[in-house]
């Protein structure tokens, strides 16, 4: 599989939240979170909010070694598979946790626990309040892997429409779509490798204050499959 660019993983587990705690807004913690200079682990969370009334956080190792899909709720619980990334294809694991916010604080913070082996502390670095806009997402996009020895193509039209290839043989088909009220746009690509697999992929992609990177993150439909692709143009 190719969308393994930093590796394909299984995923097992999964189930309810957590345990309940104060009620929260998950609406209210939408944005790029970071952890501090010199944690470890460096990790980058992207929060956005989702029509049932809940939010999808996606964490991600700065090194691209972990990735964390959680569903956030109201009563401030918080579940999710962890993904180990990396071409060992390691298995993946059910995580629950718990979510606290300290949303009037300058900056403000959000910290998660149960989801790693110690809390994770991150303040906002943006906000995300903006809509996203199509045309930034335009172009021609590449991500390599495997020490510049796999390349992967997405070329973005105006419209969303995606096509892409890949050196591995795969073929890759679907949409990139501005976010309304959300600096961030929702993914589905439908990945046909050589080999006869067929896989259909959703997630998010932010990007770059320069516009030229394009961080996405992704799960299999059965999400027992996440990738992290980095494209640059």
């Amino acid at each position: 599989m190719t969308l393994a660019v930093a590796g394909l993983l299984a995923g097992c587990g999964g189930g309810g939240g957590g345990e309940a705690g104060p009620s929260i807004d998950p609406a209210q913690l939408k944005g790029r979170w970071v952890t501090a200079s010199g944690a470890t682990p460096a990790v980058t969370a992207v929060v956005v909010p989702d029509a049932s009334g809940t939010a999808s956080a996606w964490l991600l190792n700065q090194d691209a070694s972990r990735l964390v899909k959680l569903v956030v709720r109201s009563d401030s619980s918080a579940n999710g598979k962890s993904y180990a990334l990396g071409q060992g294809n390691a298995a993946g694991q059910g995580v629950t946790g718990q979510v606290s916010a300290a949303l009037a604080a300058s900056p403000k913070s959000i910290s998660f626990t149960g989801v790693n082996a110690s809390a994770l502390n991150l303040t906002q670095a943006d906000a995300l309040s903006a809509s996203a806009v199509q045309g930034d997402a335009t172009g021609t996009w590449s991500a390599t892997s495997g020490g510049n020895a796999q390349t992967t193509q997405w070329t973005i039209a105006s419209t969303g429409g995606v096509n892409g290839s890949s050196t591995t043989g795969c073929s890759y088909a679907g949409g990139v779509t501005a976010m309304a009220n959300t600096a961030a746009y929702s993914v589905q690509i439908n990945e046909s490798c050589p080999d006869g697999a067929k896989t259909t992929f959703a997630g998010i992609a932010t990007l770059n204050a320069s516009k030229n990177g394009l961080t996405v993150v992704l799960t299999s439909a059965d999400e027992t499959r996440g990738a992290a692709v980095f494209f640059s143009k």
